[in-house]
């Protein structure tokens, strides 16, 4: 019995209608990050006023923390702004970044916010080459794990973010980047879900997204992510980033 094959019309429907579900989920996504954008400008604008206004009293100590506030508004801006760059066209902006410098800039925009409980120590080579993937992907990365890894110490703890050139063979080279923390680490069943989307063990909040997104991020850029926990004895997360050819 011959089989039938779709006609060419059948074919250019279906295109249409593909392409048109593409268009919508776009502009669906295009208006949540449009409307983010505008509660961002409008607490940007909060912290501002509190800052610059004389009525308000901003001791020292509140000097950082207002500094932190506005600096993550404007990174959480510049994501919004990405994310309607996307929606309009789909090509990412890929360029050859500096992990050190990645990390510095996360240690010091969290540092100033966070309770003295938590403390960020910085283990990282001398000397790193690039690596080749989203600047604003990586940095994100780098600040899940970071906040997971504060939220995983309730009472406090040390979070060591290294990273380290590797030789895995003569044609490679790797750049490992790790995040560990001295948590309550995770048991054998969440590990095997941590990287599902939406699985959190978080009472409150929108959660079980941040290591989805770490790990998007990391095949995307043609790495690897490893996670490695007990319980009560914390959890590293581990990328492995090939690195630009000299």
């Amino acid at each position: 019995m011959p089989q039938l094959e779709p006609t060419k019309p059948f074919l250019s429907a279906y295109a249409e209608e593909a392409t048109a579900l593409k268009r919508r989920s776009l502009l669906e996504s295009a208006a949540v990050a449009h409307e983010l954008g505008n509660l961002i400008q409008i607490a940007s604008s909060a912290v501002n006023i509190i800052a610059r206004s004389s009525r308000f009293d901003v001791t020292p100590t509140l000097e950082p923390v207002i500094s932190g506030a506005r600096t993550s508004l404007e990174r959480a801006g510049i994501l919004v702004r990405q994310s309607l760059h996307r929606a309009e066209r789909d090509p990412s902006d890929v360029g050859h970044i500096d992990v050190a410098q990645a990390v510095a800039e996360i240690a010091d925009l969290i540092r100033p916010t966070w309770a003295p409980t938590h403390r960020i120590a910085l283990d990282v080579g001398a000397v790193l080459p690039a690596v080749k993937c989203e600047p604003l992907g990586l940095q994100s990365a780098i600040l899940n794990l970071a906040l997971n890894a504060r939220d995983s110490m309730p009472n406090g703890g040390t979070i060591t973010i290294t990273a380290a050139m590797l030789f895995p063979d003569d044609d490679k080279t790797l750049v490992e980047l790790s995040v560990a923390d001295c948590g309550i680490g995770m048991t054998d069943e969440t590990m095997k879900r941590a990287f599902d989307p939406f699985f959190t063990t978080k009472s409150g909040g929108l959660g079980g997204v941040g290591l989805p997104m770490v790990k998007r991020f990391v095949e995307g850029a043609g790495g690897q992510i490893r996670l490695s926990s007990m319980p009560g004895a914390g959890t590293t997360v581990t990328l492995f980033l090939p690195a630009v050819r000299r």
